[in-house]
């Protein structure tokens, strides 16, 4: 045996190796437990992030946006829809049998407006409040009961004036639900929007 050996090698058991452990710089040891909590607390940032990101003009689901977008496209399909209604029913009672024949070949145009105002509606029922969908569907009831067969003039008009005001309700709730109109805390803009209704009667 070789005395000159270091202390360190004569400690050593025979035929048997001491295994080492090579920490390369920067490096540090990461029990399975730390790691596990690493990658939980990655997870919960990254799906923050990602739940946060909105790519611009693109509404979140459920928010006011969205909302707001379906009861738009009820108002502009309603819009055409009870448009398109009015100048039907005044050209068959002004024009009778005679117009029978250009109302015809404008059926298609009126039957897509229908399924226009139908698919907003259903758009409404998807996303909206419950009691913006009861509006929805009073305001596209009345419509649909437009009678463009109607010969007397007061009767349609009669009929188109409780559509409008199903439709100023339906607005109404819509900029309640979307807190477009003036909350209990907005003193000043209430006093503002109660003045100026005053001022509007008034005339």
């Amino acid at each position: 045996m070789d005395l000159t050996a270091r202390p360190v090698q004569l400690l050593r058991r025979p035929g048997r190796r001491r295994s080492r452990q090579v920490v390369e710089p920067g490096m540090t040891f990461i029990t399975p437990g730390v790691a596990a909590a690493g990658i939980k607390a990655t997870g919960s940032v990254t799906s923050a992030l990602i739940g946060r990101y909105r790519p611009t003009g693109v509404p979140r689901l459920g928010s006011k946006e969205d909302r707001a977008q379906a009861y738009q496209r009820l108002l502009d399909a309603s819009a055409r829809s009870f448009g398109y209604a009015f100048q039907f029913a005044h050209l068959r009672r002004e024009a009778k049998r005679a117009a029978d024949k250009v109302l015809m070949g404008q059926l298609p145009q009126v039957w897509e407006l229908s399924a226009e105002l139908i698919g907003a509606l259903q758009g409404v029922r998807l996303c909206g409040s419950v009691h913006v969908i009861a509006a929805a569907e009073t305001f596209v009831a009345a419509i649909g009961d437009l009678n463009l067969n109607e010969k007397r003039a007061d009767r349609f008009q009669r009929q188109t004036d409780t559509v409008v005001a199903a439709r100023d309700a339906f607005l109404d709730i819509c900029r309640e639900d979307l807190a477009y109109t003036a909350r209990w805390w907005q003193v000043r803009r209430r006093i503002k929007e109660r003045r100026f209704l005053r001022e509007q009667a008034s005339h």
